[in-house]
């Protein structure tokens, strides 16, 4: 099970248990793969919690320890109200920002939106970071689990449980070579990478980002990470042409920018083709696949 399994009525008891006055309006949102999410309103507030199993209870952790970090930064990152367990379950409620998820957008309203995207992004990898430790996927606590930026991403190796699985060896071996053989070009430098961003894990409103969200897959590394996850996933943009632009109008000097942005796309291809496994998605493989072979024979 990766969701959790639970309904309206457990909630609502929950609900009651936590506040003073009975939650209302308590309706499912469209979430990620690991988390069951739902919104509610009481006290005069509109709040949304979310569920996971106790093996992704650390992303809820993660959440917390992001926005207590952000808060005096003015990117929009919901504080986490509540925390705790329900049955075998974890959860954590936080209020609900305004705004609309990008993947319910209009195409013409989520290209006009590209320019904030990039803003809001560049805000995030501005973070100060330095009492945080390593590289990777970061604990609650800001540990990072690898001591260099390398040995991070080599770390999205090939598992023998997938031996009779749909995915395919070869394919997968191909793109993790390609990935080694860009590593020369990966900087050193640490910054916070949300690693999901964009979909479902932010709001805007009016032309604004108005809320960024679940930050389960945050970590430690190069910036261009996240432009290189967006890229991969949003083939109308040509995001990784437009943050060109953005650093080049602002002066900043990107060195090896295509080979990183090439590498981390490959170290995506590489986790994502573990988890379609992983999740049973074929379908979703298989346009990840034709994306990836895309990208390496753009570059």
């Amino acid at each position: 099970m990766i969701k959790p399994a639970i309904d309206l009525a457990q909630i609502t008891g929950l609900l009651h248990d936590l506040f003073d006055q009975p939650p209302t309006a308590i309706q499912p949102i469209g979430s990620g793969q690991i988390a069951r999410v739902f919104s509610f309103q009481t006290t005069g507030q509109a709040y949304v919690i979310r569920f996971v199993t106790g093996e992704h209870a650390p992303s809820l952790a993660k959440d917390q320890f992001i926005a207590d970090r952000l808060a005096p930064t003015g990117i929009p990152v919901p504080p986490v109200t509540h925390t705790g367990t329900f049955n075998e379950f974890h959860f954590a409620i936080a209020p609900k920002y305004p705004g609309v998820q990008l993947d319910q957008l209009e195409k013409s309203d989520y290209l006009n939106l590209a320019p904030a995207m990039i803003e809001n992004l560049d805000q995030i990898h501005q973070v100060d970071i330095r009492d945080t430790q390593n590289y990777g996927y970061f604990d609650g606590y800001g540990i990072g689990p690898s001591a260099t930026w390398p040995e991070y991403l080599l770390t999205a190796k090939w598992n023998p449980k997938y031996d009779d699985s749909f995915l395919d060896r070869v394919f997968f071996d191909h793109v993790y070579d390609q990935m080694n053989a860009r590593l020369q070009y990966c900087p050193s430098e640490r910054y916070l990478v949300h690693a999901d961003y964009g979909w479902g894990n932010v709001l805007a409103e009016d032309g604004k980002i108005t809320a960024v969200l679940d930050w389960a897959n945050a970590l430690f590394g190069d910036f261009l990470y996240d432009v290189a996850w967006l890229d991969l996933g949003s083939p109308e943009l040509d995001l990784r042409a437009r943050f060109k632009r953005y650093y080049q109008e602002q002066n900043r000097q990107i060195e090896n920018y295509e080979q990183r942005i090439v590498c981390y796309q490959c170290h995506v291809s590489l986790e994502a083709q573990l988890w379609y496994a992983t999740s049973d998605q074929p379908k979703m493989f298989e346009w990840m696949r034709d994306r990836t072979l895309h990208l390496l024979n753009r570059d």
